[in-house]
């Protein structure tokens, strides 16, 4: 089971909070929940008129919006371990005036290329549990 915890996969990238990410992942990372909020929100537009459609669209981008939202939030977790951060500043995301500077600054500040506390490289998990 821990070798599984410490191989790259979707699931680490989206889903988990070990590891670095470097700022191409954690933009795509971003665009990725973006375009997929984005055709839930338009299938919402589409039938404002079916309302059995309507509702079930409505459900699964609420539950695409939970996944979303903790997605976002461990990547940008990830990516502050890149730079050598703690992952509690990720909480900043939350900040309505902070959270738009913070995504800027965590797009264009380089991560650290050497070996950190949290990784020996960057788009790897940590390898310790």
């Amino acid at each position: 089971m821990a070798a599984a915890a410490s191989e790259k996969s979707m699931q680490w990238l989206f889903f988990s909070p070990s590891g670095r990410i470097s700022r191409q992942p954690y933009i795509l990372g971003w665009l990725f929940w973006l375009v997929i909020l984005s055709f839930a929100m338009a299938r919402i537009l589409a039938n404002e008129n079916n309302q059995g459609a309507l509702m079930i669209w409505l459900v699964l981008s609420v539950i695409v919006g939970v996944a979303a939202t903790a997605s976002t939030f461990l990547i940008t977790i990830k990516r502050l371990h890149d730079i050598g951060q703690s992952g509690m500043l990720a909480l900043f995301i939350f900040l309505p005036v902070v959270s738009p500077l913070m995504f800027l600054a965590l797009c264009f500040w380089p991560g650290q290329a050497e070996a950190n506390e949290y990784g020996a490289r960057t788009n790897e998990p940590s390898g310790t549990l």
